[in-house]
C-alpha cells in the first residue's frame, strides 16, 4: 500500500541533482529565515522537495501540535496523516496536485510569485483537541530550471469555521485564483465592482475608524455600515477587513 505522506511528491517533477556545495550557498538565506523567528516567534516551517523533507521547522508551537521541533522535523510530511483529520488530508492532497498544476503551468519568471494559502484543522498529539488553521505556502528557491526546490509555508489561527477556502494569490499583480473543487481546477477571480459607498466605507477602514464612527459621519446606522463591510468582503473574496483594504488598494479600486 502506498505512503499516503509520498502521495504529496507525486505532482513534482524531478529536479536535477542538487548537492551539498548548493545548500551550503543558500544556508546564510535559510539562517535570515530563523532569526525572524526569535524576532517574531513566528510558526513556519520550510520544506525540501528534493530531499522530501522539512528543512527547518520554527519552535512555535502552533504547528507542532503536541511534538517538539525535533520530532516534527524527523516525521516530515509523515505529521500530516497523523495530525490531519481523514477528510482534511483528502482537501490538501487535491489542492497539492492541483497548485502544481497551476504552478507548472505558470511561466518559470513568475513561478516565484504565486502564494496559496487554504485553512485546515490540527488534532492534537496528547488530548486530541483540533484548532483550524491558516496555511500560506510560497517558493522559496528555485532551481535553474523553474522548479521548486524549497517553499516556506506560515501558520497562523483561522477564523473560518470550515476547512477550506483555498486560493492562490499572485503577488506581482495580485491576481486572485480560487479552487473550484468539483472542477479540480484553480479559476481566476473576476473582480466585482464597489458601489462609491462600499468605496467610502472602505476607505475610512483603511485609515483604521471604527464602524460606530463611519456611521455617524455618513448619517446611518452602526447595523448598515456592517452590512455594507459583509458586502465588500464579499465581493473582494476577502476574509478580513485587512484583507479587503489590502487587496482593493493593489487593484486601485479605492
Amino acid at each position: 500500500m502506498k505512503n499516503i505522506s509520498s502521495s504529496f511528491f507525486d505532482p513534482i517533477q524531478q529536479t536535477r541533482y542538487i548537492g551539498s556545495e548548493n545548500y551550503r550557498k543558500v544556508e546564510h538565506y535559510l539562517e535570515a529565515l530563523q532569526a525572524l523567528t526569535k524576532l517574531y516567534d513566528l510558526s513556519f516551517y520550510i520544506v525540501d522537495y528534493y530531499k522530501k523533507s522539512f528543512h527547518y521547522v520554527s519552535p512555535n508551537p502552533l504547528f507542532l501540535s503536541g511534538y517538539s521541533q525535533e520530532e516534527v522535523m524527523n516525521l516530515g510530511y509523515d505529521f500530516y496523516p497523523l495530525c490531519v483529520p481523514s477528510d482534511d488530508l483528502e482537501l490538501l492532497l487535491l489542492l497539492n496536485k492541483t497548485g502544481f498544476n497551476f504552478f507548472y503551468n505558470l511561466p518559470v519568471s513568475r513561478r516565484e510569485k504565486a502564494t496559496i494559502s487554504y485553512d485546515f484543522r490540527l488534532k492534537h498529539k496528547g488530548n486530541q483537541s483540533v484548532i483550524m488553521i491558516n496555511h500560506k505556502l510560497s517558493p522559496l528557491i528555485l532551481t535553474d530550471d523553474g522548479n521548486i526546490w524549497m517553499a516556506i509555508c506560515l501558520v497562523t489561527l483561522s477564523t473560518r469555521k470550515e476547512p477550506g477556502d483555498v486560493h492562490i494569490i499572485m503577488q506581482d499583480d495580485k491576481t486572485r485564483y480560487n479552487l473550484n473543487i468539483e472542477e479540480k481546477v484553480f479559476e481566476q477571480v473576476k473582480i466585482k465592482k464597489l458601489t462609491n459607498r462600499e468605496k467610502e466605507i472602505l476607505r475610512y477602514i483603511a485609515i483604521g475608524i471604527s464602524t460606530n464612527a463611519i456611521a455617524k459621519k455618513l448619517g446611518i446606522s452602526d447595523s448598515t455600515v456592517k452590512n455594507h463591510k459583509t458586502k465588500i468582503l464579499k465581493k473582494l473574496n476577502a476574509s478580513t477587513s485587512a484583507e479587503a483594504v489590502f487587496f482593493a488598494s493593489k487593484q486601485n479600486l479605492i
